[in-house]
């Protein structure tokens, strides 16, 4: 009988000392884990309830990177700015953590803190070496008038017919693009004529990179959660292939466009990307997104046409994200 407790004795302490093992393997795996412990805020994506079809889209499993979006305001720069192009601007508005405008004549400069942008318009132009310009040129604008050594994507070109060609870029993080709801998805844009810098866009928000990944989802999963409802995404349809032809009768801010927009639907992938949508100067987060190409449809007049969209779908795995209220 004592025998038969010392056998049960020790395989009590045995069960015991494995589960203690067990325990502390999974806190320290847990405490080294590159993931965040509680979800992060993802508040650059809405929801929509149209649904998207993946098709052969592969998206494969990997990591990104988690940002947060700095508070600073630049305020003295955007002024240091002002007086750098010409000095005889005149503050206008000034309203204060909100906007900010200098004018003289047509010459101006904008400072608006909803998405923390500088937009500027001078006549006489500033003095640039280049006859084009490219992502370093970006780069070299913003040390040389906001002191700020940010990296950008080659740009897109766009001649005008008044002679400037406007050059659209995208600030980079990680290797990534930052896309803003544009026209061209810039954060930033620059135009020049006869040697000069004329008008343009800068994205003065700072982004700070945090010690933590996220890991984002491959196709197969995200089929089980793109469609499903309140899980973030947005859709922009591109009505601009049918807008000149088919719809040019038709004003867009009408009714009657407004329930063609209503029509959109059997939206389908061909591509994506990874890139980080920006929105907001209060955001909070910068998160990775998956950038959709998309083909959609819409009605008019009983027929069906195709058009082009993009999609900005949620790329993390959904257990690390909440969405704001």
């Amino acid at each position: 009988m004592e025998k038969k407790q010392k056998i049960i004795l020790f395989t009590v302490i045995g069960l015991l000392i494995i589960g203690l093992g067990i325990t502390i393997y999974f806190v320290i795996k847990s405490e080294s884990s590159p993931y965040p412990k509680d979800p992060i805020v993802q508040n650059s994506l809405s929801s929509t309830d149209q649904s998207v079809a993946l098709k052969d889209t592969n998206i494969e499993k990997s990591d990104g990177y988690l940002y947060t979006i700095s508070q600073t305001v630049m305020l003295e720069e955007v002024k240091r700015f002002v007086s750098t192009t010409n000095s005889q601007l005149v503050q206008t508005i000034d309203e204060t953590g909100s906007f900010y405008e200098w004018q003289k004549d047509s010459d101006y400069v904008i400072y608006e803190l909803d998405q923390n942008t500088v937009i500027f318009s001078i006549a006489k132009g500033i003095a640039w070496n280049e006859a084009s310009i490219n992502g370093y040129s970006f780069t070299q604008f913003t040390n040389n008038y906001f002191g700020k050594n940010w990296q950008y994507a080659t740009p897109e070109s766009e001649k005008q017919a008044t002679g400037e060609t406007i050059y659209y870029s995208k600030r980079e993080l990680s290797g990534k693009n930052i896309e803003m709801v544009q026209n061209h998805e810039e954060t930033d844009y620059l135009a020049i004529k006869g040697g000069k810098i004329i008008y343009g866009k800068i994205l003065l928000t700072e982004f700070n990179r945090v010690n933590t990944k996220l890991p984002l989802i491959n196709s197969s999963d995200l089929n089980e959660y793109i469609n499903l409802a309140g899980y973030p995404k947005d859709i922009y349809p591109d009505y601009s292939p049918i807008q000149k032809t088919i719809l040019s009768d038709i004003d867009y801010k009408s009714d009657e466009f407004e329930n063609i927009t209503e029509t959109l639907k059997n939206c389908q992938s061909s591509d994506y990307s990874i890139i980080y949508l920006y929105k907001s100067f209060n955001q909070l987060n910068l998160t990775p997104v998956y950038k959709l190409d998309l083909l959609c449809e819409v009605k008019y007049q009983n027929t069906m046409y195709s058009i082009p969209a993009i999609g900005y779908v949620n790329a993390i795995d959904p257990k690390y994200v909440s969405t704001a209220e």
